[in-house]
């Protein structure tokens, strides 16, 4: 094991010019650094310059920083990656106050999960993304809404196809792609054709879909074969109609096939869409989640949501490995996400989002989304992030 890391002898020389004494702008010391994703487990000091991590050693001075943070007894992870929440403040309401949340819960990516049509892109990135001190991208929804019950609904949906797109197109450093809702509930009679308009855009102009899968029709295999490699199926361990998992808890047909061609399977709890039961099915036939996320906004963020430790929580319940739940809220993610250079990771050079993450036990309640209630001995909890290398305070 090497004892020290750099990002260079001449960035080193620099930065000790700049700061005689002090060449570092935050210390955190005395944790354990955790990042699956690079097989990285190791007691060691890291340190951070102008948003970026500078270096890592056994051991830090104290007083080459300006700022230390004593970690003990805490896990420093890559910053929490949240593929699927609700950030925007539409006139629904639904939006939350993402860095306030994301002071407490170790998350410094958020991903708006469709909030917003074309028609409001400017809005997101002037009034979301631009004050916001967490990183902040977003999905597109299929359309802007319409209440006027005299429109050929197909067409109205068919219309704006190009504008959605352009308004990806036009924003690809923080847009990410196009998000549906499939399922009876959300679309009615006219969710499969929706669907097929989705895939019609993203296939013309290559951009990626998000897709929310809830009650049939469309059936689940019908879903499937529209995605493609790249598109993230989401809300996966629910226990509805147009999920993963059949009764006898097997995977349905199609499912694995698109795993197979690349598609991503993403957990999303919301309010609706996490059923203990469900997953274990999913888990008990060796089917994983690619990413963990959690669909948060104003009417599950107080239960049964709350926040992404707890997401994690659920899933270390059900047998995951904390290894594996932090791949997936990290790593995996972050390369749907793909804007950023090493997000998702603790590397030198990379961006200094870091959670300070722990395992508590105890006895602790834990309720899905159909306020089923367990009882878990551990659970995992943020004591502290850090985005692009500062301390994020509510």
């Amino acid at each position: 094991m090497h004892r020290r890391s750099f990002l260079g002898a001449s960035v080193a020389a620099a930065l000790n010019a700049q700061r005689p004494g002090r060449p570092f702008d935050l210390l955190i010391r005395n944790g354990e650094l955790r990042d699956p994703s690079q097989n990285l487990r190791r007691r060691a000091d890291l340190a951070i310059v102008e948003g970026k991590i500078a270096a890592i050693e056994d051991a830090i001075a104290p007083d080459r920083a300006i700022d230390s943070i004593d970690a003990s007894g805490s896990y420093v992870c890559p910053g929490l990656v949240d593929l699927h929440t609700h950030c925007y403040h539409s006139a629904t309401g639904l939006g939350i106050e993402a860095d306030p949340i994301a002071a407490r819960s170790g998350v410094t990516t958020w991903v708006d999960a469709g909030s917003f049509g074309y028609d409001q892109t400017a809005g997101f990135r002037r009034f979301i993304v631009e004050p916001s001190q967490s990183r902040i991208y977003g999905y597109v929804y299929l359309y802007p809404s319409s209440r006027n019950p005299d429109i050929d609904v197909i067409k109205y949906v068919r219309g704006g196809l190009d504008r959605t797109a352009r308004a990806v197109l036009d924003n690809r450093d923080i847009l990410l792609g196009v998000k549906f809702q499939a399922g009876s509930n959300m679309n009615g009679r006219y969710s499969f054709d929706m669907l097929k308009a989705a895939r019609d855009l993203c296939d013309k102009h290559k951009l990626p879909l998000m897709t929310h899968i809830s009650f049939a029709p469309p059936e689940t295999e019908q879903v499937m074969e529209l995605m493609r490699p790249g598109d993230v199926v989401t809300h996966c361990y629910n226990g509805h109609t147009l999920g993963i998992v059949d009764n006898a808890g097997k995977i349905k047909p199609g499912v694995r096939e698109a795993r197979a061609r690349g598609v991503i399977f993403d957990i999303g709890h919301g309010l609706g869409s996490f059923n203990f039961a469900a997953a274990k099915k999913a888990l008990d036939a060796g089917f994983v989640a690619d990413t963990i996320s959690t669909d948060i906004y104003n009417l599950n963020v107080n239960g049964p949501v709350y926040d992404m430790p707890t997401t994690m929580s659920k899933l270390l319940h059900l047998g995951m490995s904390f290894d594996d739940i932090l791949v997936r809220t990290t790593a995996n993610p972050a390369k749907v996400v793909n804007r950023l250079e090493g997000m998702g990771q603790i590397k030198l050079g990379g961006p200094a989002d870091i959670a300070l993450l722990a395992i508590e036990d105890g006895q602790f309640r834990l309720i899905d989304s159909q306020r089923n209630v367990v009882t878990t001995n551990k659970r995992i909890v943020s004591r502290m992030t850090i985005v692009r290398g500062r301390r994020l305070r509510a």
